[in-house]
């Protein structure tokens, strides 16, 4: 058992130190760019998403009024009984809803 978790942290500990080379390699070359290159790369980005999200926003509008030929079942609930549980509280004075009692 104790092998097992030897070997699960040394491979864990292993990708970590990967994954941290990588960040530093990509930060290292995003830094080298030059701020008119990383000012398109965010702009590009930011159209993407703008168009993504408009995208989604017209598609959710277009649908709204479509049922596909699929009807909505409409049907009364009934009446909802409300219970009320008596307060030993006498400061309060319980209101009965559902009834004409004032």
């Amino acid at each position: 058992m104790k092998k097992i978790r030897k070997s699960f942290w040394s491979a864990y500990w292993k990708l970590h130190d990967k994954k941290k080379m990588l960040v530093s390699r990509l930060k290292g070359y995003l830094d080298g760019l030059p701020p008119k290159t990383r000012k398109r790369i965010v702009l590009t980005m930011l159209a993407a998403f703008a168009m993504l999200a408009l995208y989604t926003f017209g598609k959710a509008v277009y649908d709204i009024g479509r049922n596909d030929g699929r009807q909505l079942v409409k049907d009364h609930a009934g009446q909802v009984e409300l219970s009320i549980k008596p307060e030993n509280n006498h400061n309060v004075i319980p209101h009965l809803y559902g009834t004409d009692e004032e």
